[in-house]
């Protein structure tokens, strides 16, 4: 093995790190579902493992080396315990198939990267990968070279008199530039995801923001109509709210919002729609309600802020209740802002006939 040899393995195994990378990126930022990342990231990381080692270094026949093991030392890291155990086992099943006189050797090396990752993602679970960090994990991805006393202690000795040194410098770059790009589109991706929730999200309620109800309103509506299916925008107010504010505070005030927004979104699909609209409304709309569903809805929204009064102190209560108004569109309708006025003109009929009801706007 000369060094150029080494040099050239190397950069096709970072063309590799960069695929691995790129695919990584889209499984961030197209999987909506936690699981489903890493379980898509567990088969990037263990195809970046198995294609590293489909260009390998060899030294003598069945005797290779390549960078697997920064694949492996990461995969924990990156893609939790599916991608750990999923890389290790691909990587040991394809130098399985392999064979040769290193066969054992290379399998208890993979074992020994997969163990090494596993128990640094434990031990530095919340802490954020930098340089040093993967350059220490560079050294880890070199112990699997004690696996070679498996061979022939001349042997052994023979192989890492040779590859040690070009070996462990391998590693320690290959698992820094493998590290920082996964690294860097993780972050990138983590500070992206922020920034859009806080754009999307009312921060005292955490509910949808009236900017997310405007945008996706319409399309919830106009969705449901071409299937042919129903669809309900119903409007909640807090009774007497003003009196609240003026008797207990703005404080208390907020803490009431948060109560009745926690009451509501615990009553309905994650798929509906619940957003701040403005001071104490809260809109929503919810696919698949006809005017019997939706009314049912509303009237269990109503009796459980009704059962749920907001918690003063350990003696006091503060008691609540709410107004509802809706509209269910069966049809085709005008437009999503007719439907949500309807729904907002029923809820000022709620409130004109003594609070604490729902009223259904008519077609």
């Amino acid at each position: 093995m000369t060094t150029a040899a080494l040099f050239a393995g190397f950069l096709q195994n970072l063309g590799i790190a960069a695929l691995v990378a790129i695919v990584y990126d889209m499984a961030l930022r197209n999987a909506s579902d936690r699981r489903i990342r890493r379980f898509v990231t567990a088969f990037v990381l263990a195809a970046g493992a198995v294609g590293s080692m489909m260009m390998p270094f060899e030294l003598a026949p069945g005797l290779i080396f390549d960078l697997r093991h920064s694949f492996l030392i990461l995969a924990m890291s990156y893609g939790g315990w599916p991608a750990a155990i999923l890389s290790a086992a691909c990587a040991i099943a394809f130098r399985i198939w392999v064979g040769g006189a290193g066969m054992w050797a290379g399998v208890l090396g993979i074992a020994i990267s997969a163990s090494a990752g596993v128990a640094f993602a434990l031990y530095f679970r919340q802490a954020r990968l930098r340089m040093l960090t993967f350059a220490l994990l560079g050294l880890g991805a070199s112990l699997p070279m004690a696996s070679l006393f498996v061979l022939p202690w001349e042997t052994a000795l023979m192989i890492l008199e040779t590859v040690s040194v070009p070996m462990t410098l391998a590693n320690i770059a290959g698992t820094v530039l493998v590290g920082e790009i996964l690294e860097r589109r993780r972050i990138q991706y983590y500070r992206e995801n922020v920034l859009s929730q806080e754009a999307s999200t009312d921060a005292l309620t955490q509910l949808a923001n009236r900017r997310v109800f405007d945008m996706r309103g319409p399309d919830l509506l106009m969705n449901s109509a071409r299937k042919g299916e129903p669809c309900t925008v119903m409007v909640v107010d807090i009774d007497h709210f003003k009196q609240i504010n003026d008797t207990y505070g703005h404080d208390t005030g907020d803490k009431v919002l948060r109560h009745l927004s926690q009451i509501v979104r615990s009553n309905v699909r994650k798929s509906d729609l619940v957003a701040r609209y403005g001071g104490e409304e809260i809109a929503l709309v919810l696919p698949g309600h006809d005017s019997r569903g939706g009314s049912g809805l509303a009237e269990r929204l109503r009796r459980a802020v009704e059962n749920a009064p907001f918690p003063l102190d350990n003696r006091n209560t503060i008691p609540l209740s709410v107004s509802i108004g809706l509209y269910a569109n069966e049809g085709w309708p005008e437009s999503f802002w007719a439907a949500f006025k309807r729904a907002d003109t029923a809820l000022y009929r709620a409130k004109s006939s003594g609070r604490n009801r729902v009223e259904v706007a008519l077609a």
